[in-house]
């Protein structure tokens, strides 16, 4: 008899609970962007689902206000014209309306000169901005709520490796968590905070070479730092090192004249044929493996021509010559002989810029355009020949190199100018020679 007067007892304290919490029903839900395609992120159910549950939470907790079951659906706008802040001007009960924005880093900056404010130096590192409004809206006398947050979105170290997205800086999960914090802070009343900066690691598009092969591998972390690199491999440190580029001219005439090999002398009299007074030379740079106090040296022969449109823009044009004179010493031994060949396209390699992934699995591909489409994937540089006797290859992008030995995938690194992580595809790989490819597809002359 108690436990059933007790039971009863907790079962009138939910209802006066549930009694106590008011309803409140979803508005109006607009977005826009012109920055790219983030807002498509609120087509995806799975997000919109994470989005309500965030928005029930944070209504309990901070406005003792329950959202009722109905869906919630984000209209989206292509231009501000349409993009509208007008609420019902009457409500018979409390209703929340939310609307987002998103625009580049340039009309930011464009925005803070119209207004002859100073630009402080860390603004320019902004990817893009986001404004947040929320709004609440209740029956007369009942106050209405209303507050603003302004995102400022910059970009962390990625984690993930593929082509990032130019226009598009997060993940469906990092879209998601900038849903957390900024609803959690709008509801907020006793919070003041008006702007908030967000560092996220970039999303990448989607492909058929890179994401497929790295989801189920391990990620090795590589710290680089003026010219070092170093990482942890089967538990021991690595240790790597450049040097500073430069060059030694290849003097064609006098007695001075530089000796070359047959190879080399007939690629430098074909490019003289066909260049003019281009200037010739070796491309140098050494690098190291500190560990095991091995040294390299990188040779390229390459020609150099102020002339075009490259001369405008105070650049010369530095091409390597064609053949496979481009060698890597150990040294005085060869260990490497190969050819370079630039803007190579792969038309088996397709990139997919209508999918989002974070670069790392991809069961986190989600659809961020109605249009489907794919790029053929271009390498900035494709070198083939021999290493070690053995058949080799690298093909350097812009974002990750691919390293190739015995026909077999053996490495993928992510980086731009130095190496940032990397995938080790086939285990069995000597760290030494490891090391090896890392210093020649990492080299200064390849950025």
């Amino acid at each position: 008899m108690i436990k059933f007067i007790f039971s009863i007892l907790l079962t009138c304290c939910s209802f006066a609970i549930l009694q106590a919490q008011t309803i409140i029903k979803p508005g109006n839900f607009h977005c826009i962007s012109i920055e790219g395609p983030m807002m498509y992120y609120w087509k995806n159910p799975t997000v919109i689902q994470q989005f309500k549950e965030v928005l029930q939470q944070q209504l309990l907790a901070q406005k003792q206000m329950r959202l009722d079951n109905t869906e919630i659906e984000f209209m989206q706008f292509n231009n501000f014209k349409d993009f509208s802040s007008q609420h019902n001007s009457t409500v018979t009960q409390p209703v929340v309306n939310f609307k987002m924005a998103e625009y580049s880093a340039k009309v930011f900056w464009n925005q803070l000169n119209a207004a002859n404010q100073p630009l402080d130096t860390n603004l320019f590192s902004i990817q893009s901005v986001v404004m947040i409004e929320l709004n609440i809206q209740q029956p007369t006398p009942a106050p209405s709520y209303s507050k603003t947050l302004e995102v400022y979105i910059k970009r962390a170290k990625a984690n993930g490796i593929g082509v990032p997205f130019g226009n598009l800086h997060f993940s469906a999960k990092g879209f998601t968590e900038l849903m957390k914090k900024s609803v959690e802070i709008l509801l907020d009343s006793s919070n003041e905070t008006e702007q908030i900066e967000i560092k996220a690691s970039p999303p990448f598009m989607g492909d058929n070479f890179i994401i497929g092969a790295i989801s189920n591998v391990p990620k090795i972390n590589i710290e680089s730092k003026n010219l070092f690199s170093k990482y942890q491999l089967k538990g021991q440190s690595e240790l790597i090192r450049w040097d500073e580029q430069r060059y030694l001219d290849i003097i064609l005439k006098g007695k001075n004249k530089t000796t070359l090999s047959p190879e080399i002398a007939k690629a430098v009299d074909n490019s003289v044929r066909e260049n003019g007074n281009d200037i010739h030379v070796f491309l140098l740079q050494d690098a190291r493996n500190i560990i095991l106090n091995k040294n390299y040296q990188l040779i390229i022969p390459a020609r150099i021509s102020a002339n075009d449109g490259y001369a405008s823009a105070g650049m010369p044009l530095v091409e390597p010559l064609e053949g496979y004179n481009n060698f890597l010493l150990n040294e005085k031994d060869t260990i490497a002989r190969f050819s370079i060949l630039i803007d190579k396209k792969d038309f088996t390699k397709k990139i997919y810029p209508h999918i989002a992934t974070n670069g790392i699995d991809s069961s986190s591909a989600v659809t961020v355009s109605d249009t489907e489409s794919e790029m053929i994937y271009s390498s900035k540089y494709s070198i083939t020949g021999t290493f070690r006797n053995q058949p080799f290859g690298i093909e350097i992008g812009q974002h990750f190199r691919e390293v190739y030995l015995n026909n077999e995938r053996i490495l993928i690194i992510s980086g731009i100018n130095e190496p940032e992580k990397m995938v080790l595809l086939n285990p069995n790989i000597p760290s030494d020679l490891l090391n090896e490819l890392i210093l020649l597809g990492f080299n200064r002359f390849f950025q």
